[in-house]
């Protein structure tokens, strides 16, 4: 049972400014995908088996950008184990995954293993595989190797198109030299003939870059496939809005699952504190907890108007995000 005017919205805090959106793909099986993507979110539908998975490979990380949760909140940290990582893949594999993300918390490129699992999630038959970056350990050797594993696309996150904003916001990083690791994956791909991976510049939208979008987008365009923004969201305690209650349904709970490096199913990528644990992946398959009782009652929540219930739901971000924007704040 939910409300009439229950409200869902997917994809409404992504924005691309520049080039060809890196999810728009001629290839039927992907368009099939990206249907789905669109469709179950505002059906209320959600099949038998999530259409993404985030997998965790680690949730350390070598910078600390202050609108990153990574950054404020402190959790035991560690790297993903093989057999962790390849018992997911294998039920990724005979349940035809469409997607993956080799990204939760923290700097995926940290793991030594992240070519081999791209590789392994390749050889299963997942259609597409990638990962978020800050793009600072994206060096020469690494880049041949994720193209050689067969990596379909990869997101770096870079704050501005200067020095001064950039370094403000990666801090820990420099702009000099990952704009060079940058413009190595571009001159690399061009060297090997390589389509891919799809390569999208992103950026948090930042204060110092609202009303200059444009010149973001100038500067990234010939290095990149896409040029993209995301709307920036308070990721600290979030005391502003919760109790609040609000017809919006999060798309993320009839599109995708999270697996922590520990192996926690869980069920969005906003769920830091992992307060909504449906189970361990050494005991509980993926189909389990995406077909469990605790998750259909997190969806019959939030199409009920109710996701204020969730302690989760209640203090995240993103909705916080949302509920504004509908009612004509962001």
């Amino acid at each position: 049972m939910f409300k009439s005017d229950t409200t869902i919205q997917v994809n409404s805090n992504f924005h691309t400014i520049a080039g060809k959106s890196v999810v728009d793909r001629a290839d039927a099986r992907y368009r099939e995908y990206r249907k789905k993507w669109e469709d179950w979110p505002v059906h209320f539908s959600h099949g038998d088996f999530p259409l993404h998975l985030d997998i965790e490979p680690t949730n350390t990380c070598n910078l600390r950008c202050p609108f990153c949760a990574t950054t404020y909140n402190k959790y035991k940290q560690g790297f993903m184990k093989e057999t962790t990582w390849k018992k997911i893949l294998d039920e990724c594999g005979k349940n035809n995954l469409y997607s993956l993300k080799f990204t939760y918390r923290g700097e995926p490129l940290l793991h030594p293993d992240l070519s081999k699992m791209v590789r392994y999630a390749k050889d299963v038959g997942v259609m597409d595989v990638y990962f978020n970056t800050n793009a600072v350990k994206l060096g020469e050797p690494v880049i041949r190797e994720l193209i050689d594993a067969g990596l379909d696309r990869i997101s770096i996150s870079f704050e501005g198109n200067s020095k001064e904003v950039y370094e403000k916001y990666r801090v820990g990083a420099s702009f000099d030299h990952v704009v060079k690791n940058i413009e190595l994956l571009r001159d690399i791909k061009k060297e090997l003939g390589a389509e891919k991976p799809l390569v999208r510049i992103q950026t948090v939208l930042v204060p110092e870059l609202q009303g200059h979008e444009q010149e973001y987008a100038t500067f990234w365009k010939s290095r990149s496939d896409e040029v993209a923004y995301l709307d920036m969201k308070d990721e600290m305690e979030n005391p502003d809005h919760r109790g609040i209650i609000d017809y919006w349904a999060c798309p993320q709970l009839f599109q995708r699952m999270t697996i922590t490096w520990e192996g926690t199913i869980l069920p969005c990528v906003h769920d830091i504190y992992e307060w909504m644990s449906l189970g361990k992946i050494e005991t509980t398959t993926i189909k389990e907890a995406w077909n469990s009782a605790a998750e259909q009652n997190y969806r019959e929540r939030h199409k009920a108007g109710k996701a204020h219930e969730i302690p989760a739901c209640d203090r995240c971000p993103l909705r916080e995000n949302e509920i504004d924007k509908i009612h004509g704040g962001k």
